[in-house]
């Protein structure tokens, strides 16, 4: 592991470029290790992860190190392991520039996309209306003399972007059409490495691709983004100390309620890193134990799907699923556990040889949840959640039951009458209860949700 944080080192909240990162002389938890085992497949490789968790980040390390921009990499594993000199052209294609809801803008922008990214890469392509053909043009073109790096970020966004839209199967196959230009021209590919929300599927847009190696279950990558506790406490340990002081918490509280918050993601059952822009602006705000994830804001896809999709939140606590719940569909028509886990709602607590366990992260994203679901599915606005949640904290901290149950009441009646029904009132309760939950480790109290592990207690 490279140097601990430099106290004058800036914590790189919304950094995703990693030149950028660097020069402006931010903390870099070093992931290197694993990009350098990765460059090493033969296959493209694929990685699903939640928002904000670092992927396009990663990407662009692939960028820098492929470039040969070795004087960023001082105190990183890949700086004495990686040899800088062997430098390829590097096609970036970010996927989140690509919006729409009509399958002709999808194309406009997708051809808009390679198209600029030739100019940027300095590479003449012959003009084509189809971005397809466009991509494969930029691949051969680029890769004639040396083969060319694919990194491609955000590979999905078009397709959460249109779930419920009746076109699209159109922009799906559109896609599927200029992914499988990587099949087609891996005489021209050094590495490919793509990236975004939804998994892989044998029967999505990548069914082309029928070889690409999917890291996104495997333990060997299973913390290749997100923090560990590890991580933090070796680089952000001057951040940490800082903030501990100002908590007026014990060394092991500390961490217990840290974890209980932030940590608990997996993809195997067996690792649990944290949110990094949870982490990142905890530290920033000196200690405010508050759901940041949420804050940065929920994507219309998930919020859209809350609405749509009237469901008891507490089907989803220690759910038990096949290993195959998250490759069997495509994320427009996969089940709400696995939609959930993709969108960072759920993860693997544990697993058997047959099965998962599924449970919410953490209490940022329980308490997360609920908002979304009392707000999507149930109107209650903000500004009644932001009361209901200053009356729950200090009735729970006074141990008041009576004043428990008004806030209670006041939150149900906010709710519009055309809401309800009897199988809806139950599922408001449940949502209520779980979002009540959410403030017991604030003020106190013994929470029976594991987050490091399923067999530990936790305590506030």
């Amino acid at each position: 592991m490279t140097s601990p944080e430099n106290p004058m080192k800036k914590l790189p909240i919304g950094k995703q470029e990693f030149k950028g990162l660097i020069e402006d002389g931010c903390i870099y938890v070093d992931k290197t290790p694993y990009l350098l085992k990765l460059i090493e497949s033969t296959a493209p490789v694929f990685l699903s992860r939640p928002r904000r968790f670092g992927k396009s980040l990663m990407v662009n390390t692939f960028k820098e190190l492929f470039k040969g921009n070795k004087e960023l990499f001082v105190d990183t594993y890949a700086h004495d392991n990686w040899d800088f000199s062997q430098t390829s052209p590097v096609i970036r294609l970010d996927l989140s520039e690509v919006n729409g809801n009509q399958a002709d803008i999808i194309t406009q922008k997708l051809l808009a996309l390679v198209s600029d990214t030739a100019k940027l890469m300095a590479v003449e392509i012959e003009p084509t209306p189809f971005p397809d053909i466009a991509f494969r043009r930029l691949i051969q073109e680029a890769g004639k003399s040396t083969p060319v790096v694919i990194l491609i970020d955000e590979y999905d966004n078009p397709v959460l972007d249109n779930l419920n839209n009746p076109e699209l199967n159109e922009i799906k196959s559109i896609l599927r059409g200029f992914y499988k230009m990587i099949k087609a021209n891996e005489a021209f590919i050094r590495f490919t490495f793509i990236t975004g929300i939804s998994k892989f599927t044998h029967v999505g847009i990548f069914s082309a691709l029928n070889q690409l190696e999917d890291i996104t279950l495997d333990s060997a990558y299973a913390t290749v983004v997100g923090y560990t506790e590890q991580e933090i406490r070796h680089y952000f340990k001057s951040s940490i100390s800082q903030v501990q002081q100002k908590t007026d918490l014990s060394e092991t509280l500390f961490w217990e309620k840290l974890a209980h918050y932030y940590n608990g993601y997996s993809w195997d059952g067996e690792h649990f890193v944290y949110n990094p822009i949870s982490i990142l602006k905890f530290l920033k705000s000196q200690g405010e134990f508050i759901p940041y994830w949420m804050e940065t804001g929920s994507p219309e896809f998930i919020i859209r799907y809350a609405q749509d999709k009237k469901f008891n939140i507490t089907d989803f606590e220690q759910k038990e699923v096949p290993k195959t719940f998250l490759s069997k569909r495509e994320i427009d028509i996969a089940s709400p556990e696995s939609f959930l886990t993709q969108a960072g709602y759920l993860t693997i607590k544990n697993q058997t040889p047959d099965s998962y366990t599924l449970d919410f992260p953490n209490n940022e994203v329980r308490r997360s949840f609920c908002e979304l679901i009392l707000n999507s599915q149930y109107a209650v606005t903000d500004d009644d959640m932001f009361e209901v949640k200053a009356g729950l904290k200090k009735a729970f901290a006074e141990q008041d039951v009576d004043k428990i149950i008004e806030q209670f009441k006041i939150i149900f009646s906010s709710v519009p009458y055309v809401h309800f029904d009897a199988n809806k009132t139950e599922h408001f309760y449940s949502a209520l209860l779980l979002y009540s939950k959410s403030f017991v480790m604030q003020v106190g109290g013994k929470s029976a949700n594991p987050v490091g592990h399923p067999d530990t207690p936790l305590r506030g």
